[in-house]
């Protein structure tokens, strides 16, 4: 049989790292649909392009809005069994967990126009909130890793949540190159249309 321990005051200090990380990703995320929907660009195709663009990034933030409750789920789930079991308290990891939703794109007047360094400034714009993103979700599972908490609970806890870390990032890493790409080719109709 082997060894069960668990410090509470570890793992009430998880929770609250995992909390202050799920924080700062929901921010990231919120921030960076904001950000694909008010680059320096208009007229009716801008209008498509801003909408698909902060589609991509909605349908990134509520998938890892998902991901980060199965996480705190599970979490919550073994820290609650394994403390109980030994008298401790229930283990919670609270964060918004409500649906983020892109700002309605304005229609403007007639005129169109793009910013080309904007709309090419906006991949490293996006690339930097999926940078983050993806680093909280490392930072978080390292977290997990590093409490004071030994036994088979943990090791199940940490198997779940690293791959839902890894389910997270590869979708993070996907809407990064999508992005990418549909930004690109936007540059390159604006460019060939400017011949």
């Amino acid at each position: 049989m082997s060894d069960v321990r668990v410090n509470p005051p570890s793992v009430r200090a998880y929770g609250t790292t995992a909390q202050e990380a799920f924080g700062s990703i929901r921010t990231s995320l919120e921030t960076m649909v904001s950000d694909a929907v008010s680059v320096d660009y208009y007229g009716p195709n801008a209008v498509d392009f801003k909408t698909k663009c902060g589609q991509l990034a909605t349908d990134l933030a509520n998938a890892l809005t998902t991901d980060m409750t199965k996480i705190a789920d599970a979490v919550k789930t073994t820290t609650s069994n394994i403390a109980g079991a030994l008298g401790g308290p229930p283990g919670d990891i609270q964060f918004n967990r409500s649906q983020i939703s892109a700002p309605a794109v304005p229609t403007g007047d007639e005129s169109v126009g793009a910013n080309l360094p904007a709309l090419e400034g906006m991949k490293g714009t996006a690339k930097s909130h999926f940078t983050a993103i993806s680093e909280q979700f490392t930072n978080h599972l390292t977290s997990l890793q590093n409490t004071d908490w030994v036994g088979t609970a943990k090791d199940n806890a940490v198997g779940a949540v690293t791959g839902f870390t890894n389910a997270a990032k590869s979708k993070v890493e996907e809407a990064n190159t999508e992005m990418t790409t549909f930004i690109d080719k936007q540059i390159e109709e604006i460019n060939k249309a400017n011949k």
